[in-house]
């Protein structure tokens, strides 16, 4: 049977393509790697922001001066919908492109839920092990040991 694991966080997936050895059993091969660089930073120091999206403050009578004294909360859930959609798109191009017949999966349980229901149900109908866990900076023997690999 072909296997695919993918292990995700907001900023890195990992794609990997379960192949069975004949004398040391299962191995896996990496065949997607990807960093989603817009998950690394802090709100709202290192994002621009539109003069547009910034308040108005008044300083006295004198004329209004544009500050960054906006809510950071709502830009940054916007972009954790952004990545979490990212990340199932190129969750299905891979289970699309290595045609597998089931697929293991792990993502950090804050986002857990919310790729699998981005993910479309044709794809997530095939999934057969799963975890809460984010294994993407896990060694891949303790991959294979994570998810009890035939």
């Amino acid at each position: 049977m072909d296997i695919t694991v993918i292990t995700t966080n907001l900023g890195h997936l990992k794609a990997y393509r379960v192949e069975a050895t004949p004398t040391r059993g299962p191995k896996l091969e990496l065949v997607e790697n990807l960093n989603f660089p817009d998950a690394h930073g802090r709100y709202p120091a290192d994002k621009e922001v539109a003069e547009a999206g910034r308040f108005p403050i008044t300083q006295g009578s004198g004329p209004s001066v544009a500050t960054a004294a906006y809510e950071a909360l709502p830009l940054e859930l916007e972009n954790e919908r952004r990545l979490v959609r990212l990340i199932a798109e190129r969750i299905e191009a891979v289970l699309e492109q290595e045609k597998t017949e089931a697929w293991y999966f792990s993502a950090r349980p804050e986002i857990f839920y919310a790729v699998l229901n981005a993910v479309a149900p044709r794809y997530r109908e095939r999934m057969t092990r799963s975890a809460q866990a984010d294994l993407t900076k896990t060694p891949v023997p303790q991959v294979l040991d994570f998810f009890e690999l035939p």
